[in-house]
């Protein structure tokens, strides 16, 4: 009876390995971005507009997106076109962990800022100018909970495409969003501070501290 016992002790502990945690690579995780809207600078008539239409959607791991469209409107003449001069715009993305649950911290915001500018701005034209971001184009935020782990978000700009004139192509901001395990949330390195106390033992050593006592005992049982 002794060899089936240490089996199912050696199989439970291998169980318990295998499922505390999510692997960061594995980690399903959706996304919101909120929508906003930028007016023509040339004058107080609100004639001409950029539009940061919001995407949102679900990913697993690692992931490239784009978390906006653009579009511009305008109902001015070719004659008497608007433009836009380093008119400031604000980008908010929601992060959510879908694995999370119980104790933690499921979602989190992260936000990018940056300046737009337009010439010749009219109903059938435009002519943009590349963006200008104002501070980091990175942000990261650790999300998870206590019984499927905390990870931690990044999320890095990757691109600008400013949109057409009216009508025309849209643009789009895309980003990089990379995962990566936080083992100690309530490090302040680690970008974090909602996860458990770093001395407390979590649930899942104290069993396999349980489970290992009655392989030691039978191995020395064993070799008498």
């Amino acid at each position: 009876m002794r060899k089936p016992l240490v089996s199912l002790c050696a199989a439970a502990l291998a169980a318990l390995v295998l499922t505390t945690g999510v692997r960061a690579d594995t980690v399903p995780w959706g996304y919101s971005a909120t929508s906003t809207e930028i007016w023509n600078s040339n004058s107080p008539l609100q004639s001409s507009s950029v539009q940061f239409k919001g995407s949102s959607s679900v990913a697993t791991g690692d992931s490239g997106i784009i978390i906006y469209n653009l579009f511009t409107t305008s109902t001015q003449d070719l004659a008497s076109p608007d433009s836009f001069s380093s008119v400031p715009f604000h980008l908010g993305i929601t992060l959510t962990d879908i694995k999370a649950g119980g104790l933690g911290t499921p979602t989190g915001t992260v936000g990018f800022d940056g300046l737009f500018s337009a010439t010749n701005v009219s109903k059938s034209s435009s002519l943009p100018d590349i963006a200008t971001w104002v501070g980091n184009t990175s942000a990261e935020v650790v999300l998870g909970s206590t019984d499927s782990g905390f990870r931690k978000y990044t999320v890095q700009i990757a691109s600008f495409t400013p949109p057409g004139q009216p009508g025309g192509d849209p643009g789009s901001v895309q980003a990089i969003v990379r995962i990566t395990d936080a083992s100690n949330p309530g490090d302040p390195g680690n970008g974090g501070g909602n996860g458990p106390p770093p001395d407390s033992p979590e649930p899942a050593s104290l069993l396999l501290a349980g489970l290992g006592l009655p392989i030691v005992v039978l191995a020395r049982r064993r070799l008498k």
